[in-house]
């Protein structure tokens, strides 16, 4: 099977999911973009660090936040001894929501994965965290300036480099 058969089927995959679990995301006025700033707003504060973990566009992520706060779902919160910085934290009914949020593409994930052994769960797990693996540990990478963000491209999309 060559790279864009997998390219595909991954693609497939990730709908399925995300389509089983649309409707009850919804219920709580979220997409699954929306979901996944907010899953990781428990994590991540600022939204460029989420902008880069979500492999999003900076101004996508102010938006999806812009969202999260008129549901009440995350608030702003200045950093203290600099004013022009601030950290996004979840509300007590973001993190409810947050945790359906979980439970219910957990679930729809399942159904899925209910095909696999156990074995192949856990071979599925170490093959993507192997493929999602940071770019800077990629040594066919280049950190270089693209559209005026600094990003890591791969070399052999560059042949000049």
């Amino acid at each position: 099977m060559n790279s864009w058969d997998l390219l595909q089927l991954h693609h497939q995959f990730f709908e399925r999911i995300t389509q089983n679990a649309e409707r009850a995301l919804a219920e709580d006025k979220l997409d699954v973009k929306g979901f996944f700033v907010l899953a990781a707003i428990e994590e991540l504060k600022h939204p460029a660090a989420l902008a880069k973990r979500l492999v999003l566009p900076k101004p996508t992520v102010t938006f999806l936040i812009k969202k999260l706060e008129q549901a009440q779902y995350v608030k702003r919160k200045t950093v203290a001894g600099d004013l022009r910085r601030f950290e996004i934290q979840l509300t007590p009914l973001g993190r409810k929501v947050c945790e359906r949020g979980r439970k219910t593409l957990s679930d729809a994930f399942d159904i899925s994965l209910s095909r696999l052994s156990p074995r192949e769960r856990e071979q599925y797990g170490e093959l993507l965290r192997k493929c999602v693996k940071p770019a800077e540990e990629d040594t066919d990478t280049v950190r270089m300036e693209v559209d005026g963000t600094q990003k890591n491209v791969m070399k052999r999309f560059r042949p000049d480099l």
